[in-house]
């Protein structure tokens, strides 16, 4: 043992990261940082975790929020921050738009989070006018945001929706990438691959309010894949990136929520082709198919077949999609739920589940090993978004953000047992095994044994570049 006695140390588990594989390890932290790494049963602390029989993960990271999207970001910030700790998740980035300067509005953003939230976060701004182009250099100077977003999606609706003087053409996209291309800085740009004039063109569109007739056939959740084809995904992620390469940004380039196979197929065929970009497939396109999807599973892109499923495990487990994360929307069965599919609200809540579910469908289904989950769910997505290795590692310096696993503890998905502000899951009543005992967020236990034990207010906003 050694003389030395640390803040916490998580002892005699199975630590795992992509970088040193999986061995037997005490971990110590020390304040918020992990302090040291060593042979197991060597090392004490003020708080100890026994880990024993079990595996010690980074936390978690979910790149894919919309926190503040249906309610307030402060009550968004607390109750899915406290929710997500039952899933191992640490670190969430929030895709966050609004119409105003984000140099003058963002200040009281950032107080409302910085008072909630029980884990860390980053902001990724969506930009929705040339005058948010024109702000890029301020967002990331003064306010340490790094990470952008391009919604292919409202384009010729931004002016209705946001009431904004721009129509998101792709004049406004080649804009975005050069100024983005022209900071001196690593930036990331989140790009909805969407080809908006054949998914308008094939119903009303869905961006627009839209009166539903009364009188009007139900129309199931098929209405949704029929309007939003995985083909019109796969074009405008091919014309995006390749935009990005015109200004040498490909390798900032970052696709996300990619539901189609051959959208993923594509994507390896770039990648193959010498581009460098990066891209994100979500927890519900790898363990929902459209058979088994109600109002509760409307989002866009769509849920789609078993064989796009099928295709994404395997762009997964090859390393042609880098990350998972799950485009979670704070909802309420009430508000959600419509008279058909088409007509209920668009997200669903998924990130407390986002972890145990690629740990019970994908390392215990055998469809990727453990350290590739590790990669997926917390290494990569700190890579892409610039937070490596202050996150997303098991390493000393780096942040203590861990999440101990149990892989053969089996639990059944329940609003409940995720602690959220939804009343509703659409993984209800599925059987999940691989399931997070403790979460550890910057030193401080945060979750232990199915209470969440952490402070409301403890995360704070990530600012980078680091």
């Amino acid at each position: 043992m050694t003389d030395r006695e640390y803040d916490l140390v998580v002892s005699n588990g199975t630590v795992v990261t992509p970088e040193h594989g999986t061995f037997e390890a005490d971990v110590a932290a020390s304040g918020e940082k992990i302090a040291a790494v060593a042979e197991p049963g060597t090392l004490s602390g003020e708080t100890e975790i026994d880990a024993s029989g079990k595996h010690v993960l980074p936390g978690a990271i979910d790149p894919h929020t919309h926190h503040g999207i249906y309610r307030g970001l402060d009550a968004d910030g607390e109750s899915e921050s406290r929710a997500d700790l039952v899933g191992g998740v640490t670190t969430i980035g929030n895709y966050f738009r609004r119409p105003g300067s984000y140099e003058e509005i963002m200040g009281d953003y950032f107080e409302q989070a910085e008072e909630n939230y029980y884990h860390d976060y980053f902001f990724s701004l969506g930009l929705l006018s040339f005058e948010h182009v024109e702000e890029i250099p301020t967002i990331v100077e003064d306010l340490g945001i790094t990470s952008f977003k391009w919604y292919m999606n409202y384009k010729y609706v931004a002016t209705e929706k946001f009431g904004v003087d721009c129509e998101m053409r792709d004049d406004f996209g080649d804009a975005f990438i050069q100024a983005l291309a022209d900071v001196d800085a690593p930036t990331t740009l989140g790009y909805h691959s969407e080809n908006v004039e054949i998914t308008s063109s094939l119903g009303d569109n869905p961006y627009l309010d839209v009166e539903r007739d009364d009188d009007a056939e139900y129309r199931d959740y098929q209405t949704l894949v029929d309007q939003f084809p995985g083909y019109a995904e796969t074009q405008s992620m091919v014309s995006g990136a390749s935009l990005a390469k015109q200004h040498d940004y490909d390798d900032d380039f970052y696709a996300v929520h990619i539901s189609s196979g051959k959208t993923a197929d594509e994507l390896a065929a770039l990648r193959n082709a010498g581009y460098r970009l990066t891209g994100e497939t979500c927890t519900h396109y790898l363990t929902l198919t459209t058979e088994e999807c109600d109002e509760r599973m409307n989002v866009n892109p769509p849920v789609r077949s078993k064989e796009d499923q099928e295709t994404l495990w395997e762009r997964v487990a090859d390393g042609t999609i880098s990350t998972i994360g799950t485009d979670h929307c704070a909802n309420l069965a009430a508000d959600k739920i419509g008279d058909d599919v088409p007509d209920s609200l668009p997200g669903f809540p998924s990130t407390p589940a986002m972890l145990p579910l690629i740990l019970s469908e994908g390392v215990n289904e055998g469809r990727i090993s453990l350290e590739r989950a590790v990669e997926v769910t917390s290494t990569n997505t700190a890579k892409a978004f610039d937070l490596h290795p202050k996150k997303g590692t098991v390493r000393v310096g780096s942040d203590a953000d861990l999440a101990v696993v149990d892989l053969d503890e089996t639990k059944t998905i329940t609003p409940e047992l995720l602690q959220g502000a939804p009343d509703y899951s659409p993984y209800e009543g599925t059987a999940v095994t691989g399931w997070p005992t403790q979460t550890v967020v910057r030193g401080q236990l945060a979750f232990d044994d199915g209470d969440v034990v952490g402070e409301k207010g403890y995360g704070t906003h990530i600012d980078r570049p680091l």
